[in-house]
């Protein structure tokens, strides 16, 4: 199985009053969004987990916009949940857990909880900025079975390119 971990693309500086939670991409963090996109393709019957923040669904929406404009139309299934905003590693752990239906699941969160994601399950350490992302095969058979320690890292790509 398989992991396609993203930290959502750069966010706008907040505004007095704004709640962190309501932070827009900056025009960079579309762009950076899509170019990953063009690096990163579905593959059909791939699940998505988006944290609900503003930021992280404005960079699956970018994902989405990119892939369609090229072309895919076998989309992640995707679900975005109030539990992935600024979620640590067992958080994404337990969510990553109740999964059933998806060979390679994506999953696009915040720091430090999507680099510490990276570091419970391979060991090894990536500090995560904006728009990078990390694919992580793991020694499973069903999403249920995650544990630390259960992957290893294929690819990182930096959210700027390679």
């Amino acid at each position: 199985m398989q992991l396609v971990l993203m930290r959502h693309g750069k966010a706008e500086n907040g505004q007095m009053g704004q709640r962190d939670h309501d932070r827009a991409l900056a025009r960079r963090g579309m762009l950076n969004a899509a170019d990953q996109a063009r690096e990163f393709r579905p593959a059909t019957g791939d699940g998505m987990i988006v944290s609900d923040a503003l930021r992280t669904r404005q960079t699956a929406d970018a994902l989405f916009s990119a892939w369609s404009d090229l072309g895919e139309s076998d989309l992640p299934n995707r679900r975005d949940t109030p539990q992935g905003y600024l979620a640590p590693a067992n958080q994404w752990l337990d969510l990553i857990a109740m999964e059933t239906t998806s060979k390679r699941l994506w999953i696009i969160g915040h720091n430090p909880g999507i680099s510490a994601l990276v570091t419970e399950l391979t060991g090894d350490y990536i500090g995560m900025t904006t728009a990078d992302i990390v694919t992580i095969d793991l020694a499973i058979d069903q999403w249920s079975d995650i544990r630390p320690g259960s992957g290893s890292i294929v690819r990182h790509r930096p959210g700027r390119g390679a």
